[in-house]
């Protein structure tokens, strides 16, 4: 008998996202409401499911329901019940409103061949609350784990350089040596990096054409010399220069630090961690983002900033994090990582007013001390990790 599956559509996708997954059923009904098509809900779960090969763009009806109205719930669901009287259902219980809720339950109830689930969120799993007798027995896993590209298509957000994605990852992984090699020296080639920035290299980071780059540098440091010879700069008497690509140029002027932390993190037990991700809201808001990571569905983010932070008079360092959390709407927690001492009061401590403002953004910030062990540090701090 063929499969009819009920989603019911709210602001959290992933539960009936991992519910299709599992059930890979040949038609869907998107039980929803005008407020969620607005926010362009039902779409992105038929994108995120396209990043996994099962394509239900022509494989699903659409019903509007008035989400606080029970009468109007039943009635159109009793449409979609006698539509498909010949079929199975499986019913997501998990989204929409909770009227939309019971109007399912109380119209799939007295349908043979109907299954009812419901996935406790944050959990991966799934517990059949119809048809059942007594308890309702053990939970079913969930096993689909979704990238970061898919967690992020799963709340409408687009990704602007998906194309580039794996280009970034091998970039990172070509750097290990040299930026583990950096955060073990920072303090002896701080003032190199920042001449960098200094001398507009920094403003060189949209160059799509390679560019000659050339500093007046003399009485260089023996760990500076070490670094530039590294990284096959020519050192005359009183000048460097180099020809640059548009990576090298972005990985002198501060990708060396989320490289770093893209390495470190990647070799914990995450499900996927991408580097220098381009996000477009649905408001066509863009941003770029150091390191995102998931862990057993959920997102984190790795906010990397390098040099010192003079400027940042009110916990600024944090806007990125805020803004995934506020203008992209994505339910994320993350870690600030800072080389800057100016985040340190006299005592040696994170700032008060820094950790009061990341406390609001559900982020941890990482001591300037700490970084060299970021990835057992995270360990600690993320459940199941």
């Amino acid at each position: 008998m063929s499969h009819i599956h009920v989603c019911l559509v709210s602001e959290q996708t992933i539960p009936n996202i991992l519910g299709l997954y599992h059930f890979q059923p040949p038609k869907i009904v998107f039980c929803t409401s005008g407020k969620m098509e607005n926010l362009g809900k039902s779409d992105a779960i038929i994108n995120t499911l396209k990043l996994y090969d099962l394509d239900y763009s022509n494989k699903f009806d659409r019903v509007l329901v008035d989400q606080d109205c029970l009468e109007d719930c039943e009635a159109r669901l009793s449409n979609i019940a006698q539509k498909y009287s010949n079929h199975k259902f499986v019913v997501n219980l998990t989204g929409g409103t909770k009227i939309m809720v019971l109007g399912a339950y109380n119209v799939f109830k007295s349908i043979e061949n109907t299954q009812m689930i419901y996935t406790p969120i944050p959990k991966n799993e799934f517990i059949e609350v119809f048809p059942r007798e007594g308890d309702c027995g053990p939970p079913i896993p969930l096993n689909l784990r979704l990238s970061v590209d898919a967690y992020v298509t799963a709340y409408g957000i687009r990704t602007g350089n998906r194309d580039k994605i794996e280009q970034l990852k091998s970039n990172a992984i070509r750097n290990k040596e040299t930026s583990e090699w950096m955060i073990n020296n920072y303090v002896a080639i701080e003032d190199l990096l920042s001449s960098f920035i200094k001398e507009g290299l920094n403003e060189r980071r949209g160059d799509k054409k390679n560019y000659r780059f050339k500093m007046d540098c003399s009485n260089l440091r023996p760990k500076e010399r070490e670094l530039l010879l590294g990284l096959r700069f020519e050192i005359g008497r009183d000048s460097i220069e180099r020809m640059l690509t548009k990576y090298e140029i972005r990985f002198l002027t501060g990708d060396w630090l989320s490289d770093f932390c893209f390495n470190e993190v990647s070799k914990l037990s995450i499900d996927d961690c991408v580097t220098g991700i381009e996000l477009i809201s649905s408001k066509g808001t863009n941003n770029e983002f150091d390191v995102l990571f998931t862990k057993d569905n959920a997102l984190y983010i790795v906010e990397c900033k390098s040099l010192k932070q003079e400027h940042d008079k009110d916990a600024d360092i944090l806007y990125k994090i805020s803004a995934l959390q506020h203008d992209f709407g994505l339910k994320v927690d993350g870690f600030l990582v800072s080389t800057s001492r100016t985040i340190l009061n006299n005592k040696g401590d994170i700032k008060e007013h820094i950790l009061r403002r990341s406390d609001q953004c559900k982020t941890k910030v990482v001591h300037p001390n700490e970084i060299k062990n970021i990835g057992p540090w995270i360990k600690k701090h993320i459940k199941g990790l």
